[in-house]
């Protein structure tokens, strides 16, 4: 059946990498939608507002803020406790990120900084940018 529709994957391949550094900064790669704007990550290939297959790359970070968190105490597969938290570019994207405390009090609407290392990224406070 040839002119049968099919299903199409939607996230970028596995072989996409989720991050850059230039610089000894630190931004995730996601997609934005060519006609309207809407920002995605990890990358996708269809706008998930409009359907259209418009979706460039784009870069976010390395500036953030701070959404919303949570401290995990119980789990099977990672070593406890670990933060996670929503966090909001300038763009208009939130995503969900590791957040490293290093002692730090943390708040909501704090601003943070993406960090990596050669096969992760995560979020810190950021001190200030005097």
């Amino acid at each position: 059946m040839s002119g049968e529709l099919q299903p199409f994957a939607d996230l970028e391949g596995a072989g996409h990498r989720s991050f850059r550094v230039e610089g000894g900064s630190t931004c995730i790669v996601g997609s934005r939608s060519a006609g309207s704007g809407v920002t995605c990550y990890p990358a996708r290939t269809v706008c998930p507002e409009t359907g259209a297959r418009d979706m460039q790359p784009a870069e976010f970070g390395p500036h953030a803020v701070l959404y919303s968190f949570a401290t995990v105490h119980v789990s099977v597969t990672r070593d406890v406790p670990y933060t996670i938290g929503y966090i909001d570019f300038p763009s208009g994207l939130r995503t969900l990120a590791h957040v490293r405390r290093q002692g730090d009090d943390l708040a909501c609407d704090m601003p943070v900084v993406l960090k990596s290392d050669a096969t992760s990224w995560w979020v810190e406070p950021e001190r200030s940018r005097t």
